[in-house]
């Protein structure tokens, strides 16, 4: 909780703003608006848009600054002189603004004069619906007509001052000039408006929403409606028959807006044609949400029209409501709260004497709405619940009550999920509008824990979700709705069940909506059991993360001793059988922290009750009540030991240890482990074992040997959880039973059964499986046979080739092939070697520990050669598994032994190792290489042998984590530093050349630089660092994996200029040792990559004079051979190296030019029969002798590269 109270406070409102600040900048940006078809006004678009759109959270900043936005883009709009381009960009402009603050905050800003009335409407005129690329400008002008239509005049009376249109000209995408003014001088001002609704609201585009809003402001006006409002709903009528399926929704849209916005008594002549209208289209039948919507929306308001608008005398009134008074609980408060709780609203106190009058069209209204309560649809739903609240508070109590009953009877288990959560919704509303009177309250407070909990499995899905949030909602509109008298008979149940699904509900808006309800409540009732202690905890925070609700906060809450018994309740009944494995998981530790709040009723009631659900025969059930047992009976029995000595109960009673002991017998009886069931039930049961083995409950032999026979079946599982589950339960399995003289015999028949297991060469998983087993053994039984352990996890850590060095063993063929991949196998005996060091210790008194070097040595020098494998596979560098194994147990053990015991050769091994692997190419290894390794030299007492150690200090940071070390820029300028030792360099470089010669971008871009920055500034420290460079190609060549990246690092490293002084110094072998160790690399191979990877070098060394013409003639057998890649790529190189450096050559300046031309012009990827003569004539330009074909073995193009290149065609075997 702590570390959500850190979170809450880092999270403040530091990424709100304050206020409008780029007000100038946009200003600027519609004061330089160009022309939409315009260069560059995509780009300025794009940034207008991006700089309002950071507002979408705060539009409320914008309003300040809309009138003046406003204005500069609506003068661009009436400025004749500008083009339609940049007045439809003013409208692109306008569309922004509206997206941001919504069309209904914009509209109230937008000029209304008469004048603009007829500019606006001549202007949308003008436009074409068909023209989609300026859609906005149509928008924005209908928006504008919905406010320019309220003026106050009569509509008719602004055709005898019509005026010459000020619009703009026309062009392609608007209608024609002439038929427009034809038209204008033909119909009236309300006539052409009206034709505008018409238009834009039959159209399925963005418009159509704002054609109905202007419709409905301008149909309902009271000079128009007598006119143009039956006229129009007929049109839509007509347009909307039964047979119908291309909807229009903005018609519909309209009808709904018109309904909204319309006076009653204007609307009411036209309710019955409407309803009957709108039912017999039956849009509820087909699957298209978006129109059930407008069907929902329409009959629902068609209601409201047959109802008079009134509040219900009948209602439920709270009364005075005040926070503060409900905290502090006063008397007074109580008393002024009953005073006051149910008092008449004299405001419509003769509304009760009024006789209400029905019509008979409001049941089939209220049958609609009851029946979309059931849609598919969340909008839906949500619709129609608001349409029941509203409609039902203009009825008669009589009538409403029977509205009610309909919308409880939905919550029954008959009922799909769909109908739950929108009867969930209209109780919410009902009550919000007091709507629910308190004696509804003993009905459907059982309804509503129901839904709080409601998750049911449906196919391979689990619904509920949404029920449970509208669950919540209907205990805040509760909260809301209520005396805390009235409230005050479920306040038990209704708290007990909000903090239930605030801290153990599996979705986050769920456990956040719950603890919302919790505190509304708190606060509005004042009643709820140590409401403020309990709201504190379920912060919105807290509740966020799920391992913190159930661990931390679910604890917290049980220390109440009200919610003790219903949390681990519904633990018990309700998540312990959960369909997600990982609830299942956290429910077995919640009932573990819960069990130390009520040991007796978990040893009691809850214990029995989980035995008895492991006959059950669904799996997630019996999974998640084997994991639960285990959980509860290692706290019991913590519990025990604690009060160990104090007159106590004992919890464990002889027949719950009965049981207990009977459970795996039992399940291996039955045979309950196969499948995929049975893979669940191994992981339980593996932790069913672990907790029982640290209770140390009293077991029986059957018990043991059953126990035993899961564990030898579980490290055979191919899945790494269950091994892992096995290996520590074995581990805690012998810890408590099998210590004592008469178990030495059966331990050592189960080490060597597993040490027989661990040479399995057919599958990987069954060897893992063994070596995690032998690494989790204790001392006892480690101790009687440390060599031959110690010896098959050695074995085992190594590759077989690795093995056969170490052991001197011959090596067996079909073992190296099979098991040469096994990378997670020999990291998995690593960290078995590992933790045997650490469970022996380095006792001096025992030879039979690791203070003896005898065996210190041995794991030593294992640990240095795992730190060197590099196995490839499909999946890629797999040995990085075992590296990192490896060095994680390294710097456990160098930290940990005693100093005396590391021998210098040892630790400088050490330390070579960590240095490579820290530059190396895989972000992970470096940045755990890096860490250790600064730890390791850090570390106190320090660590002896380690050469240079003050200057390492100097160089690396005390602080391990004030670097972060998965990041190159910050690694790289560290280790870098170090080539300036001797004793460490040349290992440095090895892994520099990895990362340097590698394709990652990053990766390249930041070792790179660190390294030649440090060559730049250190060069005197060149030469040495060349010869080390080619002592590494020289140790590895035909290595691939060091040559490949090696020869991208020598093109890189000879390109920037760096190590000229070593390259051009005649003097020194350089150039000559690279050249000869490229040509051993390639030679005999058939590999392309390296062979174009090696073109690049011998480029670079053209600028070396006494080898120019050697490269020379190499670069013309290149340009000869069969692959057209290797021709085109030799072309390319060798042109950009005799550009640049074609003055070192001894070539006559009359020809380069020549030559430049020839290898850029010609076409590389010709027939063979064509490339080759102009491959000779270069020859001869160069001065060098061309390539010739021969017989094998009497020419180098033959001999040594045709076989790279995959031969050469008989055919050529004549010279060219």
């Amino acid at each position: 909780m702590l570390q959500c109270e850190e979170l809450k406070d880092d999270e403040g409102p530091s990424n709100t703003l304050e206020q409008f600040t780029e007000l100038e900048q946009v200003l600027e940006m519609i004061d330089t608006m160009k022309d939409c078809d315009a260069p560059g006004f995509e780009k300025d678009y794009e940034q207008y848009t991006e700089i309002l759109s950071r507002y979408q959270e705060q539009p409320h900043l914008l309003d300040p600054h809309l009138n003046v936005l406003l204005e500069r883009l609506l003068a661009k709009v009436h400025n004749r002189a500008l083009s339609e381009g940049e007045m439809h960009a003013a409208f692109k402009y306008m569309y922004i603004i509206t997206k941001v603050r919504t069309y209904k905050v914009l509209v109230k800003f937008l000029p209304h004069e008469l004048t603009d009335l007829e500019f606006a409407l001549e202007l949308l005129e003008r436009q074409n619906p068909n023209e989609y690329n300026q859609w906005e400008t149509r928008y924005i002008l209908l928006l504008w007509m919905s406010i320019l239509v309220l003026n106050p005049f009569h509509m008719s009376r602004l055709d005898a001052y019509a005026t010459t249109s000020s619009a703009p000209a026309t062009s392609g995408n608007c209608v024609d000039t002439t038929q427009l003014l034809n038209h204008t001088h033909s119909k009236s001002k309300m006539e052409r408006i009206f034709d505008l609704c018409q238009l834009y609201s039959a159209t399925n585009d963005t418009c159509s929403n704002i054609a109905a809003y202007l419709a409905a402001k301008y149909l309902v006006r009271a000079d128009i409606k007598d006119i143009y409002l039956e006229r129009y709903l007929d049109w839509v009528m007509s347009e909307h028959q039964s047979e119908t399926s291309d909807a229009k929704f903005g018609e519909l849209a309209a009808i709904s807006a018109i309904l909204k916005h319309g006076k009653r008594e204007d609307l009411l002549p036209y309710a019955d044609k409407l309803l009957k209208w709108i039912v017999g289209l039956q849009y509820k039948e087909s699957n298209d949400f978006l129109k059930y919507k407008c069907y929902i929306k329409i009959v629902q308001r068609i209601g409201l029209v047959y109802l008079k608008p009134r509040l219900a005398g009948w209602r439920y009134k709270r009364g005075t409501r005040s926070l503060a008074t409900n905290l502090n609980k006063t008397t007074n408060a109580t008393a002024n709260e009953s005073a006051g709780g149910n008092e008449t609203d004299t405001d419509n106190a003769d509304a009760d004497g009024e006789e209400i009058i029905v019509p008979d069209a409001i049941e089939e209204v209220i049958e609609e709405l009851l029946q979309a309560l059931r849609s598919g649809g969340s909008d839906i739903r949500w619709s129609a619940a608001k349409g029941i609240g509203r409609v039902t508070n203009r009825l008669s109590k009589e009538l409403a009550d029977e509205v009610i009953g309909s919308v409880i009877d939905i919550l029954n288990p008959l009922e799909p999920h769909e109908a739950w959560h929108g009867a969930c919704l209209a109780l919410a509303e009902l009550a919000k509008r007091g709507l629910l009177l308190p004696h509804r309250l003993r009905t459907l407070v059982p309804l509503l824990m129901q839904a709080l909990f409601y998750d049911e499995m449906k196919g391979y899905m689990s619904v509920g979700q949404h029920i449970r949030d509208a669950a919540c909602y209907m205990c805040w509109a509760f909260a809301r709705a209520y005396n805390p008298e009235d409230f005050q008979p479920f306040v038990e149940q209704i708290s007990s069940g909000l903090l239930t699904v605030a801290v153990f509900d599996r979705e986050i808006n769920c456990r956040r909506a719950a603890a919302a309800a919790f505190q509304e409540s708190v606060g509005r009732l004042g009643n709820f059991p140590h409401g403020i202690e309990i709201s504190t905890a379920t912060d919105f925070f807290s509740v966020g993360l799920r391992q913190n609700s159930y661990l931390n906060v679910g604890d917290y809450i049980a220390q109440f001793e009200e919610y003790q018994k219903p949390l681990i309740d519904h633990l018990v009944e309700r998540k312990v059988n959960h369909w997600d494995t990982m609830i299942r998981e956290l429910t077995a530790k919640a009932l573990y922290k819960l069990t130390f709040r009520a040991p007796e009723y978990m040893s009691t009631v809850v214990l029995a009750q989980l035995l008895g659900k492991t006959e059950s025969i669904d799996i997630n059930m019996r999974h998640g009540t084997v994991l639960a047992i285990g959980e509860v009976t290692l706290a019991l029995s913590e519990i025990e030991r604690r009060d160990e000595g104090n007159a106590c109960k004992k919890l464990l009673s002889n027949q719950l240890l009965t049981d207990l002991n009977e459970l795996m017998a039992k399940y291996v009886h039955r045979d309950m482990f196969r499948g995929m069931s049975g893979e669940i039930m191994k992981h339980c049961c593996t932790d069913f074992i672990r907790n029982c083995s640290l209770a140390r409950i009293e077991a029986s032999i059957t018990c043991i040997e059953s126990w035993q026979y899961i564990i030898d079946k579980c490290l055979l599982n191919k899945a790494s959880a269950i091994r892992e589950g096995a290996s520590a339960a074995f581990a805690e399995l012998c810890r408590s039973y099998y210590k004592g003289d008469e178990r030495a015999a059966v331990n050592a028949d189960i080490i060597r059964s597993y040490l027989k297991g661990a040479t399995n060469i057919m599958e990987e998983h069954t060897r893992m499986g063994y070596i995690s087993a032998l690494g989790a053994l204790p001392d006892f039984m480690i101790k009687a046979n440390l060599d031959d352990v110690l010896e098959s996890l050695i074995r085992h850590s190594l590759t077989p080739t690795q093995a056969v060095i170490t052991t001197g063993e011959a090596m067996n063929q079909h073992e190296n092939l099979a098991t040469g991949t096994w990378s997670e196998a020999r990291r998995d005996s690593v960290k078995a070697l590992s933790n045997v060091v650490h469970t022996l210790g380095f006792s001096r008194e025992s030879k039979i520990s690791f203070g003896n070097p005898k065996y210190f040595n041995k794991v030593v020098d294992c640990f240095i050669k795992a730190m060197d494998e590099y196995t490839l596979d499909n999946r890629g560098d797999i040995g990085a598994w075992v590296r990192e194994a490896a060095m994680n147990a390294i710097q456990q053990l160098v930290t940990t032994c005693p100093k005396d015991l590391l021998q210098p050769e040892q630790v400088h091994k050490i330390m070579l190792g960590f240095m490579q692997q820290a530059v190396e190419k895989i972000d992970r290894t470096r940045g755990l290489a890096g860490r250790l390794f600064c730890q390791i030299i850090t570390t106190t007492p320090p660590i002896p042998h380690i050469r240079h150690h003050e200057r390492l200090l100097e160089i690396f940071p005390a602080d391990v984590n004030s670097v972060l070390w998965l990041f190159a820029d910050q690694t790289f300028p560290l280790f870098c530093s170090l080539l300036e030792l001797p004793d460490y360099s040349q290992r440095v470089l090895l892994g520099l050349s990895a990362s340097i010669g590698q394709l990652t971008e990053s990766l390249i871009k930041y070792s790179s630089a660190a390294f030649f920055e440090f060559l730049r500034t250190h060069p005197a420290e060149v030469p040495r660092l060349c010869k080390e460079i080619v002592a590494n190609f020289q140790e590895n060549v035909m290595n691939e994996r060091v040559t490949y990246p090696m020869l991208n690092f020598l093109d890189i490293l000879i390109s920037s200029g760096t190590i000229n002084v070593v390259l051009l110094d005649e003097s020194n072998s350089f150039g000559d040792d690279i050249y000869r160790l490229l040509n051993l690399e390639i030679k005999g191979h058939k590999k392309l990559y390296k062979l174009v990877s090696s073109i690049s070098v011998y480029c670079q060394l053209v600028q070396v004079p006494h080898l120019c013409k050697r490269i020379l003639s190499k670069m013309a057998i290149f340009l000869g051979l069969t692959h057209v890649h290797v021709r085109k790529t030799s072309a390319t190189k060798l042109y950009e190296a005799l550009a640049l450096h074609g003055d070192s050559c001894d070539i006559p300046e009359e020809n380069m030019d020549e030559i430049l031309n020839i290898l850029s012009e010609t076409d590389w990827g010709s027939p063979l029969i064509t490339v080759r003569p102009v491959r000779n004539q270069l020859c001869e330009l160069m001065g060098i002798k061309p390539p010739v074909s021969g017989v094998a073995g009497t020419s180098f193009e033959t001999a040594g590269v045709a076989g790279a290149a995959a031969g050469v065609s008989a055919a050529v075997r004549i010279r060219n």
